[in-house]
């Protein structure tokens, strides 16, 4: 809530109270992309975060465990990416997702399944 007074020689006059209420403090939720094309078990996931309030750090998990956290310079409204570098992993299907972060909350990806074939 913001309050004011105009002040002048005459006197001073009271503003009448400004409430702001705030609904997109917490990061915008980045969107998921992996460039495994071969599904050889090496690929970059890729987390985009392309509109709405910018995070201070990202967190990847992988099958739910944390394998990758880092800083993000904040600049809103311009858009933010951080990427996670995989390499040697075995036949199967990995669920990735991404915590972004700011002082104000955290906003977790949609999950993306990458699959590795051979």
């Amino acid at each position: 809530m913001f309050t004011g007074e105009l002040v002048n020689s005459k006197g001073k006059t009271a503003t009448a109270p400004l409430t702001v209420r705030v609904t997109d403090a917490s990061p915008a939720r980045a969107v998921l992309s992996a460039d495994n094309w071969d599904g050889d078990g090496r690929y970059t996931v890729a987390a985009d975060l392309w509109w709405g309030t910018n995070a201070t750090s990202s967190r990847f998990l992988e099958n739910g465990i944390e394998v990758s956290s880092g800083s993000l310079t904040a600049a809103t409204p311009n858009a933010q990416r951080a990427m996670l570098q995989v390499s040697g992993k075995p036949k199967g299907t990995n669920v990735d997702t991404v915590e972004f972060r700011n002082a104000a909350g955290v906003t977790v990806s949609a999950p993306l399944s990458v699959a590795v074939t051979h």
